[in-house]
């Protein structure tokens, strides 16, 4: 039976929003990436609706291989009515987003840290949910 791997992401959900920490490494890479997104979809799909702020803190280096990941996960949520935003990027991780053109399909919290982030997110979340409801109103009277 092979050994588990240790947990990569801490998941605190705080109101409408599920923060996503990485802390067992400082590295997503070819090691370890796919445990990453594993581990994100699992808890996607026991918990539908989920608007997660995936916090990158403690992570210092990103391959190409997180990118991907990172795709699969906000597929994920999309499919079961979620959403995703990143925070706390390194500025040569954040310059990756940029030259990948990938900062237009990620929400990126620049400039913010974790607390700012989840505040904005809920924000944001607030914002919709009134748009949605107005528009509701409107349409049927």
């Amino acid at each position: 039976m092979p050994p588990e791997t240790a947990p990569m992401l801490q998941f605190e959900k705080r109101g409408r929003v599920t923060i996503g920490s990485v802390v067992s490494t400082n590295m997503l890479d070819g090691a370890n990436v796919t445990d990453f997104g594993n581990q994100a979809i699992k808890y996607i799909e026991k918990h539908p609706g989920t608007n997660l702020l995936l916090n990158f803190q403690n992570v210092t280096y990103m391959s190409s291989a997180a990118l991907t990941e990172l795709l699969r996960i906000n597929q994920a949520l999309r499919e079961r009515n979620g959403s995703v935003r990143l925070c706390s990027l390194t500025p040569a991780i954040r310059n990756v987003f940029q030259i990948t053109n990938l900062e237009k399909l990620f929400f990126i919290h620049d400039g913010e840290d974790l607390e700012a982030a989840h505040k904005r997110f809920e924000r944001a979340l607030t914002i919709a949910a009134q748009e949605e409801a107005w528009a509701e109103k409107n349409a049927s009277g």
